[in-house]
């Protein structure tokens, strides 16, 4: 059972809510009241409790599991670290286990959609970056290095023209060193302290993080066949900003309909909100020209795109595409530090993309990953039909495979655990504003595999499936686990249940499971 957490006083009545939160969990942890193991109240009870917006409670366990002092159990609740040190005589927690990873060293990247390895463009990087500095940097002489930005600016606008559709002025794309920088841009200067921001869930883990900083209220919306589900929002509820991913959405790859489009519209139109469309891998759609982007379409449209997204760590520079009326709305007084400085990077992609070596690349990844995604699609048609559905995105470097809500869950998360599927369940959480909300049992299946130990998805699978099927055998039929006679098997009923083919052939023993029609969840 969870035990209630009292919020103690706090002498600095200015810090946010999710801090002043955070720290009454850790004096509570101190003094004793809660020891490691114990389970602590749910993100919608202490919410309930304390009179404050979920996402600020999110918030706040979220920083206790990064300074070590909470962690998610299987199954969903959180819980006190096991692994924390008791308190030492000076009333302080001194150490863990294992040594916790310093907050100031935590890198937003590994939160940033992007190629594996094997795509990233090292070569004709290295190749562009080899004629910068053969050039012998003259850009950076003088005057010169005023000139690399609007430069760079140029070309991006000829690039989102001819990949994008966009028809935009250089003036209207501002660069900056990364995602994350950009967010925080758009939160502190195009936002009011009172705004409320809709995201959407599961989503973008930047995103979300940024948002939900200082307390900004943050509204969800769910991520269905057609994309984000705009139903959800209320009417007059103050939205003055709605982040979608129309054409590519990350983790799903789900491409916006032209139905929820015009909600979307109609939504922002009369509450006054603005659009920002984040761009993800929209330019890797399979097959298909990427859907126009909602810029050339709506009014109050931001466009968000980061070339991380296809060159990795090579060069995480971001621009955000600002439309003329909300150029004005920005102060004269911006800091020249919250936008990018030119660097050799500015040049190399400059020059990437003026060669048109960027699309090459792209053209690249977009044809191996169309590639792979056949094939894993076949297989895991073919073979795992009965336990799992697959939202087959139409973009992206992964496919969501969600397993049948009819299964045992708990010998299917532990066949997951014992094949290495953890990290996979792990990476997907981080989408999800609140992960135990999510009663799904669902990964995340590369398309390229890392080529590290275990990396091969597709034999992991048949391991997980294997170890799951036995253990069924074992729980339910143990007499039998020895025998290498066939074994149907059905589940206790009332009534008798009609069974299909066996699901596959295991040797000794072989079972066929109940199984109702199986659900491909396919977006084409």
């Amino acid at each position: 059972m969870a035990k209630r957490v009292e919020l103690a006083g706090q002498s600095n009545n200015d810090a946010p809510l999710y801090r002043q939160l955070e720290e009454s969990f850790i004096a509570e942890i101190v003094a004793g009241r809660l020891k490691p193991g114990d389970a602590v109240p749910s993100t919608y009870s202490l919410a309930e409790q304390f009179g404050i917006s979920r996402v600020t409670a999110v918030r706040c366990y979220e920083e206790l599991k990064g300074r070590g002092f909470l962690t998610a159990r299987r199954g969903g609740s959180t819980i006190v670290n096991p692994r924390l040190v008791l308190p030492g005589e000076n009333g302080r927690v001194d150490q863990f286990e294992h040594e916790s990873r310093n907050r100031f060293d935590i890198c937003s990247t590994e939160l940033l959609q992007r190629p594996p390895a094997a795509l990233v463009p090292a070569r004709a990087w290295l190749k562009t970056m080899q004629a910068v500095l053969e050039g012998g940097l003259v850009e950076f002489d003088g005057t010169g290095e005023q000139s690399v930005i609007p430069r760079l600016r140029q070309a991006i606008s000829a690039f989102l023209q001819r990949a994008r559709g966009l028809s935009v002025y250089p003036k209207n794309v501002l660069l900056f060193d990364s995602k994350l920088q950009a967010l925080a841009f758009i939160s502190k200067h195009l936002l009011a302290a009172e705004d409320v921001v809709a995201v959407e869930n599961p989503g973008d883990p930047l995103i979300i993080r940024e948002f939900a900083k200082n307390s900004r209220d943050v509204r969800l919306m769910a991520v269905d066949r057609e994309g984000a589900v705009i139903e959800q929002l209320e009417p007059r509820s103050g939205v003055k900003l709605i982040v979608v991913s129309p054409s590519a959405q990350n983790p799903t790859g789900v491409i916006m309909s032209e139905r929820r489009r015009q909600q979307l519209a109609r939504y922002a139109g009369h509450n006054g909100a603005i659009l920002l469309e984040d761009d993800g891998a929209a330019v890797l759609r399979y097959g298909k020209q990427p859907e126009p982007s909602l810029f050339n379409k709506f009014r109050d449209a931001l466009h968000l795109g980061s070339f991380g997204t296809y060159l990795g760590p090579l060069c995480q520079l971001a621009y955000l595409v600002v439309p003329d009326h909300l150029l004005e709305r920005l102060s004269d007084g911006c800091d020249a530090r919250a936008f990018s400085q030119p660097k050799l990077e500015h040049l190399a992609l400059t020059r990437m993309i003026e060669s048109g070596a960027l699309e090459l690349a792209i053209a690249r990844q977009r044809s191996t990953l169309s590639k792979r995604r056949q094939e894993l699609l076949s297989i895991l048609f073919a073979e795992f039909k009965d336990l799992l559905s697959i939202n087959a995105g139409a973009t992206g470097y992964d496919l969501l495979i969600r397993f049948h809500s009819r299964l045992p869950k708990e010998q299917l998360l532990q066949a997951l655990e014992s094949c290495g599927f953890e990290s996979d369940r792990h990476s997907l959480e981080k989408c999800y504003v609140d992960s135990s909300e999510n009663q799904r049992i669902e990964i995340i299946l590369p398309l390229i595999e890392t080529g590290g130990p275990g990396g091969n998805s597709i034999e992991r699978l048949f391991a997980m499936k294997r170890q799951f099927m036995q253990q069924i055998v074992q729980d339910f039929r143990p007499e039998f686990a020895t025998s290498g006679e066939a074994i149907p098997f059905a589940p206790p009923a009332a009534q008798p249940v009609a069974v299909d083919p066996p699901l596959v052939t295991l040797g000794a023993p072989s079972v066929t499971l109940d199984a109702q029609p199986a659900i491909f969840e396919t977006v084409l």
